[in-house]
């Protein structure tokens, strides 16, 4: 893990520096336009003037000591930006995950078990539409419709009450979800065919055990693992996901903020915000590998 988030700072923060543009000239003029002596003030205070190579050992250096910097646009300090940010992104990546579960497992399932019906040939088209839809144009085409046309969901921004919040989660939830919701059904089917085709589910069967038995208890504990494996590894896709959905849809997240730092150059702020992505996917491996012993009994880690 932490050769790891040593390997993507030190490659975040070359690429943001590499990127043309001066963060003091991007921040003059948003309130006033600041003065050549205001301009050297703050490059100064900053550290802007050292050589790339200092600004990258300081900042490592407070890292290591909890410090992430102060965000040059707004003078706060980093982790309270992120901090103020990140807590939106995990709510509308979890719910995304789950709207993938309630939605794939099912029917990867039930297409499984009928394989070669009219209902396999539905929901593998269905599966196929997912998978070839660009999310970011299914995002606006659910604020048309569900926003614009029968005026039923907010379409932009957060709502405040818990209901007005609630009603605001749905579209860029639902739209996150489609990045995964096709691949994973498609997964969930094939890995059930496998598991089905098995001798220990078919010594099952000759037992006299019911099918919704064999299914239930014998099959689909080991089609999981597949499963998760895939959700798993595309966990940064939907994170990479959640920056373009945050912005189409205005939420307030971490992605949102990583956009619009590295418009104003705030290399603070996106090196930080970088750092905590990279983080939940090392995080969501570790809690995966962790899942495996409780679904499958036979792995064991030593």
């Amino acid at each position: 893990m932490i050769p790891l988030v040593i390997g993507v700072t030190t490659l975040t923060f070359a690429l943001i520096h590499l990127i043309p543009g001066d963060a003091v000239e991007m921040i003059s003029g948003e309130t006033r336009q600041l003065t050549v002596e205001e301009k050297e003030r703050i490059r100064e205070k900053y550290g802007l003037n050292d050589p790339l190579p200092v600004q990258y050992v300081r900042y490592m250096v407070n890292l290591a000591k909890g410090d992430m910097g102060i965000s040059i646009g707004t003078r706060s300090p980093v982790k309270f930006e992120i901090s103020q940010r990140l807590p939106d992104t995990i709510i509308l990546t979890i719910t995304s995950i789950l709207l993938v579960l309630v939605i794939s497992l099912p029917i990867g399932i039930i297409s499984a078990l009928k394989r070669g019906t009219v209902i396999d040939t539905g929901a593998m088209t269905f599966a196929l539409i997912g998978i070839s839809m660009p999310a970011f144009w299914f995002g606006i085409m659910l604020m048309l419709v569900f926003g614009l046309y029968l005026d039923w969901l907010p379409t932009v921004g957060q709502g405040k009450t818990p209901l007005e919040f609630a009603k605001s989660l749905i579209l860029p939830s639902v739209t996150l979800s489609l990045i995964l919701v096709g691949f994973v059904t498609r997964i969930v089917r094939s890995s059930m065919l496998e598991v089905l085709s098995l001798d220990y589910v078919r010594t099952a069967r000759a037992k006299g055990l019911s099918t919704r038995i064999v299914n239930a208890r014998h099959a689909l504990p080991n089609a999981l693992i597949p499963v998760i494996t895939v959700i798993s590894g595309q966990f940064a896709s939907l994170l990479g996901g959640a920056v373009v959905i945050e912005q189409v849809f205005g939420w307030p997240g971490l992605g949102r903020l990583t956009v619009n730092s590295i418009f104003r150059r705030d290399y603070m702020v996106v090196t930080g915000c970088v750092l905590v992505f990279a983080f939940m996917v090392i995080l969501v491996n570790l809690v995966t590998d962790i899942m495996y012993t409780f679904i499958d009994p036979r792995i064991r880690y030593q």
